[in-house]
Formats: C-alpha cells, sequence, structure tokens
C-alpha cells in the first residue's frame, strides 16, 4: 500500500493540507525545522488510515483538531495490488467520527462506518495499526533516547510487552509473596491466641445450670412467704371461725346424748309396760290394763320421736365436722405445714436445698452458707406455736409474730442467693465473653485461611502466567532470531557499513549484536548511539518486508520520523543510500523527515514545511 494524494482539513498545525501527484517509489523528504508541520503529515497519515496516531489513542483523536475549529479531516488516496481506493476521515469536537472507504475504479461505497471502515481495510492490507506501527511506522517521539531504540527493537521482535509484563508479574509475584508471609505470621498469632484461651466448652451450660438452680430456689423461698403471709392472714378468722364450730359441736353432743338417754329411757319404759303388764299393774298401782296400754304406746312414739331427733343432731354434727371443722382443720394444716417449711429454710443452710453441682461451685468459689437467716428471739418458739396452730390453740398474735420473724429469715435468705446468683452471673458473662473472643478469633482465623487460600491460588496462577509467557517469549525470541538470520544480514551490513552482520535477543529479553571486526556479540548498549540507530532502522526495513511479503503486497510505504537523530553525517549519508537503495525493492515509498535537505542522493520529492505557515499545497 502506497500513498498518491494527502488532504487534510483543521489538522494538528494545518487548517489546509494538500499533496498531490506523490511518488510511487523512492524518498519523499519532509525537510523543516521543529514545530514546522513535518511529524503533522505522518500523524494526518496515520490518523487517516486508523483514526488515531503514535501519541493520541482514538479516544482522544479530537484532540488533532486544529486548534480554534470545530471539525478535522483528512482524505488519502491509496494504491494497493493496482487497485486505487479513497479513505475519508473526520472527526469534531465531541469526538464523533466519520469514515468513508471508495473504490475509485469501480466507483463505489466499499465501508462507510468507521467500524466498517476498519475491516475493510484488514481485509484489503492483511494488517492494521499495531502492526502498521511496528513495521512501516518510525515515530520521532519513542526514538529519541537510547533506551528508546532498544525499546523499539523490543517492539519489533514482539517483545517489549511481554518484557514489561514480564517485571509487572515478578514485581506481583515477590509483593504477594511478602504479602503471604506476612499474612501467614498473622494467622500464626491469631491460631496461637485461640490456642491459649483455654476454654472449657462445658463450663457455660454448667453455670447456666447453676444460675437456674439458684433461681428456682429463689422462686420457691418467694412463694414460701407468699404463702406464709396468705395462711397467717386467714388464721384469725379461721381461730373464730374454730372456736364457734367447737362450741356448736359441743352443743350438738349434749343434745344428742339427751336425745339418746330418752330414748333408750323411753324405750325401755314402752317395751316394759307393753310386754310386762303384770309388772306393770305393781308398779303402777291400780291403772287400768288399757290405761297402762297407752302409757306404754307413748313410751314407744316418744322414743321413736327421740331416734329422729337423735339421727337429725347426727346428721347435723356430721355435716358440721365435714363441711365446717374439717375445711377448718385443713387450713390450720396448711398453716402448720407453711411455717414448718419457712422454718425449715430459715435454720437450715442453703446446700441443703440446691444441686450437688451448685454446691460444689459455690464450695469452689469460697462462700458461706450460714446455718441460719435470722437471731431472732422468737425462732425458738416457732415450733411450739406451730403446734398449737396446727390445733388452733395458738393465739393469732402469736402466729402473726412467727411469720414476721420466718419472712424476715426468708428475706435474708433470698438476699443470700441474690449474692450467689450475682457470682454466678459475672462467672457467666466472662465466660460468654471468652468464648465470643474465641469465636471472633476463629472467624477471623476463616478469614485469614481464606484470604491466604486466594492468595496462594492467585500466587499459583502468576507462576503459571510467568511460566507460561516466559514459553511465549522464548518462541517469539526464536522466531524473531529466525527473522534476524534469514532476512538481517544484508541490511544490517549495509546500514552498519559491514560493522554488523546479525543481531540476537537472549532469553532475558537482552539484546545482542555480532560484531565482524570483534568477531563475538556486543551487549547493545555497547555501539554507540548512532549504530543503535542504524541496527534499528535495519530491523524495522525487514520487518516491513517480511510483513509486506506476508500481506502480498507490491508495493508499500515506510514513514520514517527524524531517523537520522544522533547520526553524525557520515553515518546520515550512508543510511540515505541505503534507503535509496531500499526503495527500489518492495518498500517502495519511503517516507523520512530531516531538519535540512539531505545531499549526496537523489530524492523522489522534496517537501518544505514553513514554520508559521499553516497551509500546505504541493
Amino acid at each position: 500500500m502506497i500513498i498518491t494524494a494527502i488532504n487534510a482539513e483543521n489538522f494538528r498545525k494545518y487548517t489546509s493540507l494538500q499533496l498531490d501527484n506523490l511518488p510511487d517509489r523512492g524518498l519523499i523528504a519532509l525537510i523543516g525545522g521543529n514545530e514546522s508541520g513535518k511529524s503533522s503529515i505522518g500523524d494526518a497519515i496515520q490518523f487517516g488510515l486508523f483514526g488515531r496516531t503514535d501519541q493520541v489513542p482514538p479516544e482522544e483523536a479530537a484532540k488533532l483538531i486544529h486548534w480554534g475549529t470545530n471539525q478535522a479531516s483528512v482524505a488519502l488516496r491509496l494504491q494497493h495490488r493496482g487497485h486505487e481506493y479513497r479513505l475519508v476521515r473526520s472527526i469534531d469536537t465531541e469526538g464523533n467520527v466519520a469514515a468513508t472507504l471508495f473504490s475509485t475504479e469501480e466507483e463505489v461505497t466499499l465501508a462507510d462506518t468507521p467500524e466498517s471502515v476498519e475491516r475493510q481495510i484488514k481485509a484489503l492490507f492483511g494488517y492494521y495499526y499495531s502492526a502498521f506501527s511496528k513495521a512501516f511506522y518510525w515515530g520521532q517521539q519513542s526514538s529519541n533516547t537510547k533506551e528508546g531504540d532498544s525499546d523499539n527493537l523490543r517492539a519489533i521482535a514482539g517483545l517489549r510487552e511481554h518484557a514489561n509484563l514480564s517485571k509487572q508479574l515478578e514485581r506481583e509475584q515477590q509483593e504477594r509473596l511478602d504479602t503471604l508471609k506476612e499474612m501467614e505470621g498473622r494467622s500464626r498469632h491469631t491460631l496461637n491466641a485461640i490456642n491459649t484461651l483455654h476454654i472449657d466448652d462445658t463450663q457455660l451450660p454448667r453455670l447456666n445450670t447453676i444460675v437456674a438452680d439458684i433461681e428456682a430456689r429463689q422462686q420457691q423461698l418467694t412463694l414460701m412467704g407468699q404463702r406464709l403471709d396468705k395462711e397467717s392472714l386467714a388464721y384469725p378468722a379461721n381461730l373464730e371461725a374454730f372456736k364457734g364450730v367447737e362450741r356448736n359441736t359441743r352443743k350438738i353432743g349434749l343434745w344428742t346424748k339427751i336425745t339418746l338417754l330418752v330414748f333408750l329411757v323411753a324405750l325401755l319404759v314402752g317395751l316394759f309396760l307393753m310386754f310386762t303388764p303384770e309388772w306393770g299393774s305393781k308398779l303402777l298401782g291400780n291403772i287400768s290394763a288399757p290405761a297402762q296400754d297407752l302409757l306404754g304406746r307413748g313410751a314407744i312414739r316418744l322414743a321413736s320421736i327421740a331416734a329422729l331427733v337423735g339421727a337429725i343432731l347426727l346428721v347435723y354434727g356430721w355435716y358440721v365436722e365435714v363441711r365446717r371443722l374439717r375445711p377448718l382443720q385443713t387450713q390450720a394444716n396448711h398453716l402448720a405445714a407453711a411455717l414448718e417449711d419457712s422454718y425449715q429454710a430459715c435454720t437450715q443452710p442453703i446446700s441443703r436445698h440446691l444441686q450437688t453441682d451448685s454446691i460444689d461451685y459455690l464450695v469452689e468459689k469460697h462462700l458461706d452458707f450460714p446455718a441460719t437467716s435470722t437471731n431472732h428471739p422468737d425462732m425458738v418458739a416457732i415450733p411450739e406455736w406451730t403446734q398449737s396452730a396446727r390445733r388452733y390453740q395458738s393465739k393469732a398474735l402469736y402466729v402473726h409474730s412467727a411469720a414476721d420473724t420466718l419472712n424476715v429469715g426468708l428475706t435474708n435468705r433470698r438476699q443470700e442467693l441474690a449474692q450467689h446468683h450475682e457470682t454466678v452471673k459475672a462467672d457467666i458473662l466472662t465466660a460468654q465473653q471468652q468464648l465470643e473472643h474465641r469465636a471472633h478469633l476463629q472467624t477471623l482465623a476463616t478469614e485469614q485461611e481464606t484470604t491466604l487460600e486466594n492468595e496462594r491460588r492467585q500466587q499459583v496462577v502468576t507462576s503459571t502466567a510467568i511460566d507460561l509467557l516466559q514459553r511465549d517469549a522464548s518462541h517469539s525470541i526464536e522466531r524473531f532470531n529466525q527473522l534476524v538470520k534469514t532476512r538481517c544480514p544484508e541490511l544490517l551490513q549495509r546500514f552498519t557499513q559491514t560493522h554488523y552482520k546479525s543481531l540476537e535477543i537472549l532469553p532475558d529479553f537482552s539484546l545482542k549484536v555480532l560484531s565482524e571486526e570483534k568477531g563475538d556479540y556486543l551487549d547493545f548498549n555497547e555501539i554507540s548511539t548512532g549504530t543503535q540507530r542504524q541496527v534499528a532502522l535495519a530491523m524495522r526495513i525487514a520487518l516491513a518486508n517480511a510483513l509486506a511479503d506476508a500481506t502480498k503486497t507490491d508495493k508499500q510505504m515506510l514513514f520514517l520520523d527524524e531517523p537520522f537523530a544522533f547520526f553524525d553525517p557520515e553515518r546520515t549519508q550512508n543510511t540515505l543510500e541505503s534507503l535509496a537503495e531500499t526503495s527500489k525493492g518492495v518498500m517502495s515509498q519511503i517516507w523520512l523527515t530531516a531538519q535540512t535537505q539531505p545531499e549526496g542522493v537523489k530524492l523522489a520529492q522534496s517537501i518544505h514545511c514553513q514554520q508559521g505557515n499553516h497551509t500546505l499545497k504541493v
């Protein structure tokens, strides 16, 4: 592919650029000082072809618009494999790009969007920007330094990315190894912290059981006090009721006895008069037999009435016994039981009423267990008052005194248990905090192990990537060295006046050149800057020839921006002669920029760029 015309509007330095009827073979020299617009012509070629330049990526292409205008456009007339094409590309300040590719012979549009133009160019030329920039375009900005030349050679070999990526991966790998070492130390510290806790997992359930036991006992004492209050408050009324029922019971018993006596006397008299009339006559004197019989029958009736009354009295007595006396006696028994239970709670140590595990724990804590909960003098009389109250023989005052005394004792017992309860709760809180701390450490350890595992996997991935990169680099180095051996000797000798005839890239990406004079390879940095530029230029042309052959093009353009920087006059002259000779081959159209007019070599065309001039027409 060669360029036969360039027309640009408002592009970089130029408001108008018209280069027509460009020669298809030979050297085209762009002559001018700094900021004269030479590089802008190279940028116009790059932008027209690919929508980008060496220094400006596609997303920033609006920077190429001439200052103070709204749109830039570049139109290129191209020849490729005997066919002519016209490529037009434009961009506005908003970054909107338009591109159209025409076939001038067939007068048809081959593509009319940037995307379709890109696909069509790749199909026509067999390459796109990346290959073009490595093979057919020498950028001044990337080759003005000694390091730039070696970097360009690596880029030509396809190894600059390998070298940069390899260094980056190795740096990341070392950082990851340092990070792994630090993380492993933190993980060990966390595991050691877990092991030094020495937590008994059975301790917390045990403490919870002890707390439940103490709380149950506290509840029992509370209920015991409530029961004692209830029963003691009811005692005076029950005592009065019991006395009333007892009086009624005695009266019923007396009348029952009288009725029974009447019944027996009347029954005996009636039977005596009815069944022994002769004895009755003797006893009663002159009473007639009918009167005696009537008297006997009356006695029998009186006995029957007495029996009936006695039965009623017995039933009533049973009713009083069952319905009145027994409930009162039950109340008395309840009171006595409440008094006895409370008395036992107050006069026996807590250890008598707690579970064995609870007692063992409290003993371990060296806690006291007082035998009695109160020293009130009434405590001595409470058992006697309890027995008297069971028979309703105790005064209400004594019962209230006993209840008050026992309530004081029960309160003291509850306070004692409350102190033990707080002790256990404090230990529970400590155990919970220890468990929470261990759980936090275990979670942290798990997270650290997960992170470690991820880092280890990343380390393996990075190691694999480095290995694959090294293998790929090795293949690339091998291919490049093969290219050098097959295509470069003639070019290297021509460009370096036979001082050097071969170039080689080692596995560590270092460059060496074969010195004809010394008969050995030299490090690329050992040779002079000018020679380095000659070697790099020879390699660029060799790669350009290889790519041109691969894409089966008959003519190909090559743009060299300031190729003679760091060259002395002799090297410049030799290089110009070599380039002129090169233009007789596939690399037929060779563009080069220079500060002054090259002498001693025939140029196909000279284009002079003037500083401060924003238009150029040739």
